[in-house]
């Protein structure tokens, strides 16, 4: 089982961030080109960072739904690809995030 740690990695990584930066090798901060490093990953609690995964998502032609505490992601013709429920919205949409970047990399790891 993986930690919120390595979640939030997971989910930096899907977005394009990297660490360390080549040129601070012991730097604990993420970096991505032409913006500021990320300090602390709060992709499980903060709205505009989690946010920025769902956008992600959608840039890759998938849909996201979120709603009072359910979070779908489906392509245009199959069944839901990730169908995630919580008590509270964001930890639905952070679950079903999680859930399709790891089924998006296996994807990408069989094509």
């Amino acid at each position: 089982m993986c930690t919120i740690a390595d979640n939030n990695k997971l989910i930096a990584e899907f977005l394009g961030y990297v660490q360390p930066h080549p040129d601070y090798p012991n730097s604990t901060y993420w970096y991505k080109k032409d913006e500021s490093p990320l300090t602390i990953l709060s992709f499980n609690y903060d709205w505009n960072w989690i946010m920025n995964a769902v956008d992600k998502i959608n840039e890759l032609g998938y849909h996201v739904s979120i709603h009072d505490g359910h979070a779908l992601i489906s392509d245009e013709c199959n069944p839901p690809i990730v169908d995630e429920f919580d008590r509270k919205t964001i930890t639905a949409t952070y679950k079903a995030v999680i859930e399709f970047i790891n089924f998006y990399n296996r994807q990408q790891h069989e094509n």
